[in-house]
């Protein structure tokens, strides 16, 4: 699904963009060095999204809600 968060073998979670019949466009949130051709990734169901509360008030966060 466009903007799912998918999870690559060695642990590193990122964004499916574009999805097309050979091929997926993926958003890297973090360093991808190990993320090789023909690398294993799983979709993880849930989609890219941040809560909202008063505790992120004044904070600094990324994509991921880190």
């Amino acid at each position: 699904m466009a903007g799912e968060l998918i999870e690559f073998e060695e642990g590193t979670i990122d964004i499916a963009l574009n999805l097309e019949s050979n091929n997926v466009g993926v958003v890297l949130m973090g360093d991808g060095l190990m993320i090789k051709e023909g690398s294993s990734v799983k979709a993880t169901g849930r989609i890219t999204q941040i809560p909202v509360s008063k505790a992120f008030l004044g904070r600094v966060i990324n994509a991921l809600a880190n």
